[in-house]
């Protein structure tokens, strides 16, 4: 045994043991570097297209709109698409004017189609939307109309200044007239107890009641509200005289009539010209008459939106109205047939003139 070697003293309680480094390829150090160089890019590149998307969604949001994205194509070469679905009343306007403003004035849109779902509205509010489409027509936006199930009286109206109209094979249009609606409440009031009382200011009393819903109609209401309706009617005419031009075809009848009841009831001879004779009509038919250009469907008038704005890589956006949760829940609550609120009020003592379709 050797005497001279001596035992390893004990590290100290403090001391730390210290490894040498492990000296790493060339090949693991451009790993490294390339992995980082990849995270980098990849949160620089995030943080872009949140920044873009934002963006876009704070300009699509400016006016309540949102955009679904159709078909990819040029940005220049943009066809805007709108649904106008259900009765046409001052919701529907405020809606589509949020579209118009977002279109208008977009250089990038060179083609608009409006999808009318519609049996019409309130005569005000079809021929606020039918001026806007005039509008974008002007605006050198070609303007093409797809027809769903139905597009009549208001739903025709606003569609007649466009560009071209597709209709599909069972979609009923036409419907071309103005109508009053109002509901007469004699005797139900009493009824229940109710006694009606109207006073009305001495220079206003011939006609400040009339068509009241608490009494029934007079003859001299009856002529003074039809003259109103009979201007409406020659507006409508001449709306889609203008719209249709030389396409459109009228086609005159004559018809026998009787009128009065009774012993004063008589046979009078009346004349009828189609289409403005408030008929509605299938799409061939329509197109017969020259009321549309083909038959159709969505698809096919974006593809002719596209054509007639000479677009060889369109892209398609379809404009989507936002409404908020509030907005829905009222939309919700107030869809109650029940619920007697301001507007059933108004509803039942106001009498309407409409260009709908309907049922008497």
């Amino acid at each position: 045994m050797n005497d001279n070697l001596q035992p390893t003293p004990p590290l100290p309680p403090d001391a730390t043991l210290v490894m040498a480094p492990r000296k790493r390829s060339l090949f693991g150090r451009l790993l490294s570097a390339l992995g980082l160089l990849v995270v980098f890019s990849s949160i620089s590149l995030n943080v872009t297209l949140i920044s873009v998307i934002a963006n876009e969604v704070v300009a699509r949001y400016r006016r309540g709109m949102a955009i679904k994205v159709i078909h990819a194509g040029q940005s220049d070469q943009t066809v805007a698409v709108y649904h106008l679905q259900g009765v046409i009343q001052p919701e529907a306007v405020e809606a589509f004017q949020k579209f118009f403003d977002e279109v208008i004035t977009d250089d990038n849109v060179k083609a608009v189609v409006v999808r009318v779902v519609s049996p019409g509205g309130s005569v005000t509010s079809s021929d606020q939307i039918r001026r806007m489409v005039r509008e974008l027509k002007e605006a050198d936006k070609k303007v093409v109309v797809s027809m769903g199930g139905v597009a009549a009286s208001g739903g025709y109206y606003i569609s007649a200044p466009a560009d071209e109209i597709l209709a599909e094979p069972t979609t009923l249009t036409g419907s071309i007239g103005v109508l009053m609606t109002y509901f007469v409440l004699e005797g139900t009031l009493e009824e229940i107890g109710i006694e009606p009382v109207v006073i009305k200011s001495t220079h206003a009393d011939l006609w400040k009641d009339a068509a009241s819903p608490l009494r029934k109609i007079t003859p001299r209401e009856r002529k003074y509200l039809l003259a109103i309706l009979d201007t409406y009617q020659k507006q409508f005419e001449q709306v889609v005289r203008d719209g249709r031009g030389k396409r459109l075809k009228t086609i005159t009848t004559m018809h026998s009539k009787t009128v009065g009841e009774g012993d004063d009831a008589r046979v009078v001879k009346v004349t009828e010209t189609a289409p403005f004779n408030g008929k509605v009509y299938l799409a061939a038919d329509a197109l017969a008459l020259g009321l549309i250009d083909g038959i159709g469907y969505r698809a096919d008038a974006i593809a002719r939106a596209a054509e007639l704005a000479d677009l060889d890589e369109p892209r398609v956006l379809q404009f989507l109205t936002r409404r908020s949760p509030l907005e829905l829940l009222v939309e919700g609550k107030s869809s109650s047939v029940l619920h007697l609120g301001p507007e059933l009020l108004d509803r039942l003592q106001t009498p309407r003139f409409e260009m709908i379709w309907k049922a008497d």
